[in-house]
């Protein structure tokens, strides 16, 4: 066998499979973000509200409210600070935060509020 006709081929093979990568990502990085909404964090505060009220219209006596929820409905990209700080914001006297991180900034908050 010829393996340096192998090792050739498929180093050939490697080259041009990485320049159809490398065409692929800056394809992806010029091509604006079709889920990806400019929000503010009076909007993620407004949400909050919002799904406090139905919660209180339900006969709820709190809520427990997740930040990577939030975050998918709102339909947010690379946002989870401003939702959390959205979420300790909307807090009022009797809330808890259930659950947090060191950073403050991660799916994983939680925080329940008394409607």
């Amino acid at each position: 066998m010829n393996y340096e006709k192998i090792i050739v081929e498929l180093l050939g093979r490697i080259q041009v499979l990485e320049e159809q990568v490398a065409i692929l990502m800056q394809e992806k990085n010029q091509v604006p973000e079709q889920n990806a909404k400019k929000i503010s964090t009076d909007d993620i505060r407004q949400h909050i509200l919002e799904l406090k009220i139905a919660a209180k219209d339900e006969g709820k006596n709190f809520i427990i409210l997740k930040s990577g929820d939030i975050h998918k409905e709102l339909g947010l990209k690379s946002a989870m600070p401003q939702v959390c700080n959205a979420m300790r914001q909307s807090m009022n006297e009797g809330d808890i935060v259930l659950h947090t991180t060191p950073s403050g900034n991660s799916s994983t908050i939680e925080i329940q509020y008394i409607v």
